[in-house]
Order: C-alpha cells, then sequence, then structure tokens
C-alpha cells in the first residue's frame, strides 16, 4: 500500500493490497477499495463507495457524492458500486443512489474518459467506452461494449444497447448493435460487431432485423408482431434486439434519420 502523506483517509475506510492514493486525496469512512487500484491527486471517494480491484481514478474525480435530486434526503444509505479494471479519467464525477438501498452501477473494463458525469442510480454494464465530457442524467443504463461519442448527452431513464455507438443529445432509448446521433438512428455499428467476433451470419441478422424495424414501413408494433413470428426465424441476436424494443417503456425508441444508409 502507497498513500501520499497528505491523504486523508478515515481509519474506517476498507483499503486493499497494492493500493496507490495520490497526494491530496479524500477516502470516507467505509470507503472499500480493492487490490491494485490506483486513485491519484485530489480524488474524492466517499464513504458510499464500494470498488472492486484494478481501478483507475484519475485527478480530481469525484465518486459518491450526494445525487442531484432536489427531494434527496442526505440521511438516505445509498452507494456507488464499481467492478474491476475501470479506468475513470480526471474530474469525472459520479454520484451515487437517490432512494434507500439504491445504487449507481458501473461493471468491468469500462473506459471513462476526462469529465463525464454519471447521475444517480445510472448503470453501467461491461466494456463500456465513454469520451470526454459525456453526461447522464438519473437512471440511465448503457449496456455492455457501447461507444458513447464526446459531448453526448443522455435524458434520464433511457437505455442504450449493447454494442451501441451513439453521439450527441438522446431523449430515446437506442436498441442494440446501431450507430445513432442526435436521438436519430443511421445505421448498424458493423465494426463493434466485428471487434465483438460476430459472425457473418450474425451481422446479417442484425442488418435484417433493423431493415424490419426501420425500413418496411410497418410501425413498430406491427414489426414486433412480425418479428415473432416463426416465418422471420430471428435466432438469439435478432431476438435481443426485438426485446429491446418490446420493453422500451413509454420514452419508446430512436428514430429513423434522414441521411441513414439506403442499403
Amino acid at each position: 500500500m502507497k498513500i501520499h502523506p497528505t491523504a486523508i483517509v478515515d481509519p474506517g475506510a476498507k483499503i486493499g493490497a497494492n493500493v496507490e492514493i495520490g497526494p491530496f486525496c479524500l477516502i470516507g469512512p467505509g470507503a472499500v477499495i480493492g487490490d491494485g487500484c490506483q486513485i491519484q491527486a485530489h480524488a474524492v471517494i466517499e464513504g458510499s463507495v464500494r470498488m472492486g480491484t484494478g481501478n483507475f481514478v484519475g485527478y480530481g474525480a469525484i465518486i459518491g457524492a450526494a445525487p442531484q435530486d432536489l427531494g434527496f434526503d442526505p440521511k438516505i444509505h445509498s452507494t456507488v458500486e464499481i467492478g474491476n479494471g475501470n479506468t475513470i479519467r480526471e474530474y469525472c464525477t459520479i454520484h451515487r443512489g437517490s432512494t434507500e438501498g439504491s445504487a449507481t452501477t458501473i461493471g468491468d473494463g469500462n473506459f471513462l474518459m476526462v469529465g463525464n458525469h454519471l447521475g444517480h442510480n445510472c448503470t453501467l454494464g461491461n466494456g463500456v467506452v465513454m469520451a470526454n465530457d459525456c453526461l447522464l442524467a438519473g437512471h440511465v443504463r448503457i449496456d455492455d461494449r457501447a461507444f458513447i461519442g464526446g459531448g453526448s448527452r443522455f435524458h434520464q431513464g433511457i437505455r442504450m444497447g449493447r454494442l451501441v455507438m451513439a453521439e450527441g443529445r438522446f431523449t430515446q432509448n437506442l436498441p442494440p448493435f446501431l450507430s445513432a446521433a442526435k436521438n436519430e438512428v443511421y445505421g448498424f455499428n458493423v465494426l463493434g460487431m466485428r471487434r465483438a467476433n460476430f459472425t457473418g451470419a450474425e451481422r446479417d441478422e442484425v442488418k435484417r432485423a433493423f431493415k424490419l424495424l426501420y425500413r418496411s414501413g410497418l410501425n413498430t408494433k406491427q414489426a414486433l408482431e412480425k418479428a415473432a413470428d416463426p416465418v422471420s426465424e430471428f435466432g438469439p441476436i435478432g431476438r435481443e434486439f426485438f426485446d429491446f424494443v418490446a420493453n422500451a417503456g413509454k420514452r419508446g425508441i430512436v428514430a429513423y434519420g434522414s441521411g441513414a444508409v439506403k442499403d
């Protein structure tokens, strides 16, 4: 363990082996920091944080602060739960849950670049990449291996599906495997699917699901009904896509963009 003499580490914090804590850090009572984590100078880790192993926290990051919720009672016990192998770069802010016993949750192997904000009760899956200055309102969910472009903004309660590539401001849910900007879908994330080792047949299935939902002339309900027909022969990838759409809730899904792909 390597703790700089200017850091303030509460005696009630639980610090694992081979942890480095830099100058002027503040580690709150009850915080849990797993083995091999590195916390750079001026970072604040509140007592509400439970962090796994091998995480990197950059300069000035603040994790576990109270949510920006006008109705929040500071007496509420909530947490930030962070998995293993995450990189959280400079000046990121991650707020704890807003209701009793709730959590903001980050999985494993995520890469949050400079200045990202995760509001209360957000959920990140595994392998998510968020470029600089992205803003997530409360209860936003981003699924595994999504790529989020710099400066993107997400309305509370929406969800970004697995392996999406998204940039801009979003107020609706984005189904998995698609590419979108500014609340409009423009195609499918071929590069992301290849990196995830999707077969050619699986990529073709995504393309077929995309065309049925967005380019068949059917409304969402009709597309879901046709996708459920055994004749459509969608496998696990197609079912994942349409299950997402079916459970999109009142916010619905992102619309097809005017400049979208035509093939």
